[in-house]
């Protein structure tokens, strides 16, 4: 038989977690979202590094690139499918 002491350490133990979860979840979100900035920002970067030969092959200005570099967005698009995974 189970007695009363055990049956409130385990359920107390319960709660705690389920809290601890609750509280996590936002903060494991905000990592995420921290992390794709910092990609985003990284892949900005490499389009300031890339030879005028290399971005007119894909089809970008030296102009674009510097516009693109200087933004410190994060896209919709990839905000949304980073969420969704």
């Amino acid at each position: 038989m189970t007695t009363c002491t055990q049956n409130c350490t385990r359920s107390t133990t319960e709660n705690t977690a389920g809290m601890l979860d609750s509280l996590a979840q936002p903060i494991r979100l905000w990592l995420k979202n921290q992390s794709l900035k910092h990609k985003i920002h990284q892949e900005r970067q490499s389009l300031l590094s890339m030879s005028d030969a290399m971005l007119k092959d894909i089809g970008i200005s030296r102009a674009d690139a510097e516009q693109e570099a200087s933004r410190d967005d994060v896209p919709l698009a990839r905000e949304m499918a980073s969420n969704q995974r």
